[in-house]
């Protein structure tokens, strides 16, 4: 996640939500993340675009992000 991060840092807003944590366990249980890793992508309008726990690649996360970039270059 690190290498995403600061690869669309300045495009993509990044939020860790540990659902040991109670400051954001809240955010955690309101986007349904009961197992780590649990990834949530989402869109400017708060749309949904990729929600899923387990590991998943570099690869096809820049997949999603690419996509909520474009869709937030189009507004």
């Amino acid at each position: 996640m690190l290498a995403l991060e600061e690869k669309y840092g300045n495009d993509v807003e990044f939020i860790i939500a540990n659902t040991n944590d109670a400051g954001t366990a809240p955010l955690a249980g309101q986007f349904n993340v009961y197992y780590i890793p649990h990834i949530v992508i989402m869109d400017g309008q708060g749309n949904t675009l990729y929600s899923d726990a387990g590991p998943q690649t570099q690869d096809f996360l820049e997949g999603y992000l690419n996509k909520a970039v474009q869709t937030a270059a189009k507004e």
